[in-house]
């Protein structure tokens, strides 16, 4: 018995070494391998040229001279659009420079821009020609309703206008209300014209006289002379600078502001204007960021219309 024992061990003895050198040839295996995992990296990244950063370019283009509507909106685009990728350019020109844009828009390699211009041919035929060209376009404060684009955002003026019109309806039993306006968006007047006169309608008794102003330095003399006027019951200043440059001269009475500047709020609530209307042209900055960059991604082909919204304030 103890032979037959002493047989098996001798016999089990080679297998036993056997498993012992397959265990070793799968150290060595293994080893080897994580070498040559180390090794291979390095001879690629010595061999291949480092990848370039992609980029998105965004275009923004308006028609208008700096100031702080644009700069608020301005601002709030550079922030929401600080991201790794995206190149954003903007672009205040003026209308003798409009060649130049459109050479701009047409030769740059843009993923989506964003444009804010009068509606006329020129602003037209741009838009079209990037449309055309596979190039998203979004329109700001205003929107151009008989021309292709994929977005546009801005205040409602018309909606803003109609609620100050009927305000003055109610209020203003008979006579005249002078609209003194300037905006440096193109159009914002005349939205919120139409929209006044329309709310206007429900007192037919109160008639509206609108008063364009180029250069909001003429508002005093303006506000001077409306003030000589006994048919005129009520003004309302639709502009932040002309509010700025009348709200120390107007008369109190029937007084109504659209702005955009913080400090008018003061003056609703120390009662110099009966009528405020708050826009936010930070919103616009944003929420125009955020059509773009998904635009530029390739995200949404569909065409939106936002409006922001503004502040209503009345006594």
């Amino acid at each position: 018995m103890e032979g037959l024992q002493s047989q098996l061990a001798m016999h089990d003895a080679p297998l036993r070494s056997g498993g012992r050198w397959r265990r070793g040839l799968v150290r060595v295996c293994s080893s080897g391998l994580a070498v040559l995992l180390l090794v291979l990296p390095a001879c690629r990244d010595a061999s291949a040229p480092p990848p370039e950063p992609f980029e998105f370019r965004i275009g923004v283009f308006i028609q208008g001279k700096p100031n702080d509507f644009w700069d608020a909106v301005l601002d709030r685009m550079r922030q929401r659009l600080n991201l790794s990728g995206v190149q954003v350019e903007l672009v205040l020109f003026k209308s003798s420079e409009r060649a130049q844009v459109a050479q701009q828009i047409r030769q740059g390699d843009w993923r989506a821009i964003a444009i804010c211009a009068p509606a006329d041919e020129w602003t037209k035929q741009t838009i079209e020609q990037a449309m055309r060209a596979g190039v998203p376009v979004v329109l700001m404060g205003v929107d151009i309703t008989d021309v292709a684009r994929l977005g546009s955002v801005g205040t409602n003026y018309y909606e803003a206008g109609r609620r100050a019109g009927i305000w003055y309806a109610q209020r203003v039993p008979t006579g005249e209300v002078a609209v003194v306006a300037g905006h440096p968006v193109p159009r914002a007047v005349s939205e919120f014209w139409e929209g006044f006169r329309h709310g206007l309608l429900y007192n037919r008794r109160v008639r509206a006289r609108l008063v364009p102003l180029s250069d909001s330095r003429k508002t005093p003399i303006v506000i001077e002379k409306l003030r000589a006027e006994p048919r005129i019951k009520g003004i309302f200043l639709m502009g932040a600078e002309v509010a700025q440059q009348g709200i120390a001269i107007a008369p109190r009475t029937n007084l109504g502001v659209l702005s955009w500047r913080a400090p008018a709020h003061d003056w609703y609530l120390t009662r110099q204007v009966e009528v405020l209307i708050l826009e936010r042209p930070e919103e616009i900055g944003v929420r125009v960021a955020n059509l773009l960059r998904n635009l530029s991604q390739g995200r949404g082909s569909d065409l939106q219309i936002v409006y922001t919204p503004f502040e209503w304030h009345a006594r």
